[in-house]
């Protein structure tokens, strides 16, 4: 399971896509999908994950992404969306 960043508390939980267990958040605007997506273990290291968590804690919204970062996400993430994951990972949450 993937370890990432909660874009909102910047706690630590499983599963970028996941709700935090700590703040009850969960990404659901493309953009709060991406960062979300952006700030796991797929790309970055523990150490890296706790300096983007402190960040969030003390400015209250996730580190911006700088431009070929975020155009390359987004483009991975359309990705993931034409896929059809995303409509069964929303349906799910739906159906709880």
């Amino acid at each position: 399971m993937t370890t990432a960043v909660c874009f909102h508390c910047g706690h630590l939980k499983f599963g970028s896509f996941k709700i935090c267990e700590h703040c009850q958040a969960r990404p659901c605007t493309d953009d709060e999908l991406i960062v979300s997506l952006a700030m796991s273990d797929h790309y970055f290291d523990q150490k890296s994950m706790e300096l983007m968590g402190d960040y969030i804690r003390e400015h209250g919204h996730p580190p911006k992404l700088d431009p070929n970062s975020e155009k390359t996400f987004r483009r991975n993430f359309e990705e993931v969306k034409a896929s059809g994951v995303l409509d069964q990972l929303f349906q799910d949450r739906d159906d709880s």
